[in-house]
């Protein structure tokens, strides 16, 4: 990428965290494949969706009950990671990691367009993210952080029958009193590197900008790109993990979307990254050292079940 437009990257990245990503080489059809077999995999009875139910030991899987910040969502997700031998069976001994292992449905038509998009959103990721390493002078970095990362790929479904459930259980978020809805995603960052959306239906992701909330309305077959808050850490806060949310579903509408969020490797220590380029010199560390599994294996125990306050990054400030 030339200089005048990682200077470009860099300002959209500083000042929204977000931003759409063109001519990315991704084939169209690939897309419309994805969200078809997503479509079958949450059309499917509860029993099947329920036989690939993630638990507290994997986070991989199916579940209808995803907490965030501890406030149940309106949405389901389905997860599938990285495996380190992708030529082993899925719970083989080799692919099961600290966020566990894929469980993946018997019906090739819904398992292979969703490991097919897994497939291409890798390598696009390490490319968005070499970039966002340009940006900050560091690009010497890049083989350390991709090299067996442990990113995962979440296919969220957001309906009215997952927005009574969450009526049921609760009142709409205090902090989140304009929203007239429950919501589909409470407000969060995204803990990873980098995420990688996609959308099928009704604009609903909203990023808190400038006090406000701001809805996301991409081109035609873009994709949306923010940063997480590993990043924000290696960055020394150059590059600050955005707050957003999903709105719930409302008059009938059934939405779709695939967030790639892609990781460093767990035993990857998270810390200020030293710049080349003289205007970004860094000041002192603004965070502790930790490593990835360290802060992903709070973060999951978090998502699974209400254990008090869920780890967030500013825990690690100095």
């Amino acid at each position: 990428m030339q200089e005048r437009e990682i200077q470009r990257l860099r300002q959209a990245v500083a000042r929204w965290g977000f931003f759409e990503l063109h001519n990315h080489g991704v084939e169209h059809q690939c897309r419309q494949d994805l969200f078809a077999a997503q479509r079958a995999f949450f059309a499917l009875p509860d029993s099947q969706k329920r036989s690939l139910q993630r638990t507290a030991i994997n986070a991989r899987g199916y579940n209808s009950g995803e907490l965030t910040k501890n406030r149940l969502d309106a949405k389901e997700i389905f997860d599938v990671g990285h495996k380190p031998d992708p030529l082993a069976a899925d719970d083989a001994l080799v692919n099961r990691v600290v966020d566990g292992w894929n469980q993946m449905p018997e019906d090739l038509a819904i398992r292979e367009p969703i490991w097919r998009w897994f497939n291409v959103c890798e390598p696009l990721a390490i490319e968005v993210y070499d970039w966002l390493l340009q940006a900050l002078g560091a690009r010497g970095a890049l083989a350390a952080h991709t090299d067996q990362h442990t990113s995962f790929l979440r296919l969220n479904a957001y309906s009215e029958v997952q927005q009574k459930k969450q009526s049921k259980n609760e009142k709409v978020e205090s902090e989140d009193s304009d929203s007239t809805v429950p919501l589909g995603i409470h407000r969060h960052t995204d803990a990873g590197l980098l995420t990688l959306l996609v959308e099928d239906g009704h604009h609903a992701l909203q990023v808190l900008h400038a006090g406000q909330w701001r809805t996301i309305e991409p081109s035609p077959n873009a994709f949306i790109v923010n940063t997480g808050d590993m990043l924000q850490v290696l960055s020394n806060d150059r590059f600050i993990a955005p707050e957003h949310r999903v709105l719930g579903s409302v008059a009938g509408q059934y939405r779709l979307s695939a967030a790639y969020f892609f990781n460093p490797p767990y035993d990857q220590i998270i810390q200020a990254l030293p710049s080349s380029d003289k205007d970004l010199t860094f000041d002192e560390q603004r965070y502790q050292s930790f490593t990835w599994e360290a802060f992903r294996r709070r973060r999951g125990a978090g998502d699974f079940e209400d254990l008090g306050e869920e780890v967030q990054i500013s825990h690690y400030r100095v």
